[in-house]
């Protein structure tokens, strides 16, 4: 067993690599939390790319998304929308209920052991937390009330007239 580490991130480049990280450790499932995921460039090359061989390793790994506001994803972010058309079984984006939308955190934990966490979504300080089940615990946890109090929002199908 390797020991835990934390890493305190203070600027988007390092959220975005603390992000990177954790993607790169996941085995079996990524819980993402965030606004719109816009921050996150969820959508850049690199990391939509890490998140397809991810989900494409085994048919039981998980993508789990969990966001305030789906437009964002709706309309802008294609490699999203490409891996929920590609891995329809495996990847799930919901929207949290209206009682939830003033939280301003997010963040993305993998495996229950792993995880980048920010603070608040305006601003870009938080922690690369490594190898840490009972750190990530309160998050996965935290994560399964969001999970619970959303609802699906962007299909792998969009039905139009």
């Amino acid at each position: 067993m390797r020991d835990a580490t934390e890493t305190p991130f203070d600027s988007e480049t390092g959220f975005r690599n603390a992000l990177d990280a954790a993607i790169g450790m996941a085995t079996r499932e990524i819980r993402i939390f965030d606004h719109n995921l816009e921050r996150m460039m969820i959508d850049e090359r690199d990391r939509a790319d890490a998140l397809a061989t991810f989900l494409a390793e085994s048919p039981t790994r998980r993508l789990c998304i969990v966001v305030h506001s789906p437009e964002h994803a709706a309309t802008r972010l294609s490699r999203l929308r490409a891996l929920v058309r590609r891995f329809p079984n495996a990847v799930e984006v919901r929207e949290t209920s209206a009682e939830l939308k003033h939280l301003a955190d997010c963040f993305l934990l993998a495996d229950q052991q792993h995880g980048a966490i920010r603070f608040h979504r305006d601003h870009a300080r938080g922690k690369l937390i490594q190898h840490a089940a009972d750190e990530i615990r309160p998050w996965w946890q935290r994560f399964d009330e969001l999970w619970r109090n959303s609802s699906s929002c962007l299909a792998a199908t969009q039905i139009g007239l």
